[in-house]
């Protein structure tokens, strides 16, 4: 069973039932205006913001984390990277490598399936093997970030026997 790992605390899958992940850019960047009104976007930095909420009919132990301290976060929800035309795409060197978590590919079909395709990945290179009459390819992965967690919310109901959570993570 894939499970959602914090530090060193691995989510039970009771405390997680309905686990939801949400990442958002973080980034130095803005539009910047000359004298013509015409925009010239500058950016400087990029880094994620995840929000990962959950419940079920168990407290996560989330208490147990140092919030002083960065922590990984080994996320749950996958990203999807879209191959080029030589069926490659780069993976970013932070990823899950842990068993289940490995990277996986997709051959996306004109009626708009896909098929799980193999890849091989050469240092973060990834490459999916070719399928007939695809017309793309996607290069799936699970994040693992290096974050700032903000300490979480946490409710129970006594009524339902269910405990629900969220917890935000930001990028260091």
């Amino acid at each position: 069973m894939k499970t959602l790992k914090i530090g060193s605390v691995e989510i039970p899958a009771r405390s997680s039932l309905d686990l939801e992940q949400t990442y958002e850019p973080l980034g130095g960047e803005t539009i910047l205006r000359t004298l013509s009104g015409a925009g010239i976007k500058q950016a400087t930095w990029q880094k994620t913001r995840t929000v990962i909420s959950g419940g079920g009919w168990i407290p996560p132990g989330l208490a147990h984390l140092d919030y002083t301290t960065q922590q990984t976060v080994a996320c749950i929800v996958p990203r999807a990277l879209i191959a080029n035309g030589a069926r490659q795409a780069t993976l970013p060197a932070a990823r899950r490598a842990d068993t289940g978590f490995e990277p996986w590919g997709w051959a996306m079909m004109v009626d708009g399936s896909v098929i799980a395709s193999e890849i091989t990945v050469v240092s973060h290179v990834a490459t999916v093997a070719p399928v007939a009459d695809a017309i793309g390819y996607q290069v799936l992965y699970y994040p693992l970030l290096t974050c700032w967690l903000s300490r979480p919310n946490e409710s129970g109901s006594r009524g339902e026997a269910t405990y629900r959570w969220e917890l935000i993570a930001e990028e260091v």
